[in-house]
């Protein structure tokens, strides 16, 4: 194998380990739950199509 050749390969080895070592750091990032969007998994409320639907907006104040 010439130099070139090799030099090739190294440089696509590297790139393809570097992104598999990416992408495992990043799901391991994602599986704590702080670190995720707090509506995920929840319903999100859009208060304009409520009103344009004619319903009444949902009320977001405390209950007391």
């Amino acid at each position: 194998m010439t130099s070139t050749g090799f030099l090739a390969s190294q440089n696509l080895m590297t790139l393809v380990l570097v992104a598999a070592i990416v992408a495992i750091g990043f799901a391991y990032f994602l599986r704590k739950r702080s670190n995720r969007h707090p509506l995920d998994g929840r319903q999100e409320r859009n208060v304009a199509a409520d009103l344009d639907a004619g319903r009444k907006a949902p009320d977001h104040s405390p209950k007391l």
